[in-house]
């Protein structure tokens, strides 16, 4: 329980002002759909790799936002880890030129951590985003230059099971999650508070290692001008891989 009052308060804390300040809000419909592979290779080393596409547009219509991820993982103990990985990004930020996107470049670090509430699972992660954005020039003519910014990110996910066998063929967990994300840097001026997600679904799990994500995800996002908003209804499916190659133990969820 004091997990579920720490996600509230947080949301209150940074979501309450934002929507009294809002203004000018842009509403997009979108679908996301990503693939996540955590492969263990060792008792301390592993490989992170994701792959996430998000369409804009009411669904399936032209792409917001593509990334491509690949990292290392060290494992400090088998319920918590470090992740350093580098995240490729392409932007498309006009939607009269649905071919014309913007490079991002990101390092980042992560460390993640569990903790349990009966059979109620909650994982933590803090990320820390090194931005490297190329600039444009009205949104549809490319520089040399880039706003390099920092972002950090705290993110809790809280599952559920529903059925009685839990990460097993057939199980079925309730899953929500809350994720806050803080910009600074130079470039910085209006949009320290980036954006709050809240997504609600659920998972269901092919084999122990092997589940679907689906559901709904809410954003609100302060752009980068004073009183400029970005809200996005998003339907969300991720598939999650993840495997383990250690010889003593066979394939395991991680």
């Amino acid at each position: 329980m004091k997990h579920f009052i720490l996600v509230c308060s947080i949301f209150c804390l940074f979501g309450s002002p934002l929507f009294a300040q809002q203004k000018q809000v842009l509403h997009y419909n979108q679908l996301w759909y990503a693939y996540n592979n955590n492969s263990r290779l060792s008792d301390r080393w592993g490989i992170w790799m994701d792959i996430q596409n998000k369409d804009k547009s009411e669904y399936l219509h032209n792409f917001d936002v593509k990334e491509n991820t690949l990292g290392g993982i060290y494992y400090l103990k088998n319920k918590m880890k470090l992740t350093g990985a580098f995240t490729y990004i392409q932007s498309y930020p006009n939607d009269l030129l649905p071919d014309f996107y913007a490079p991002e470049y990101r390092p980042w670090q992560m460390v993640q951590w569990k903790t349990y509430w009966n059979t109620t699972s909650f994982a933590h992660w803090v990320r820390l985003e090194e931005r490297f954005k190329t600039k444009t020039i009205h949104g549809n003519e490319l520089t040399n230059d880039f706003d390099f910014s920092y972002r950090l990110r705290y993110n809790v996910f809280i599952e559920r099971p529903l059925t009685v066998k839990k990460h097993e063929k057939g199980a079925l967990s309730l899953s929500i999650a809350e994720e806050i994300y803080l910009n600074y840097g130079k470039t910085i001026v209006y949009n320290t508070f980036d954006q709050n997600r809240i997504f609600g679904g659920f998972l269901y799990y092919f084999n122990t290692h092997d589940y679907l994500q689906f559901g709904y995800t809410n954003v609100i996002q302060h752009q980068a001008s004073k009183d400029h908003y970005k809200a996005i209804d998003a339907i969300k499916l991720t598939f999650f891989n993840n495997l383990d190659f250690r010889k003593k133990t066979g394939s395991s969820k991680s």
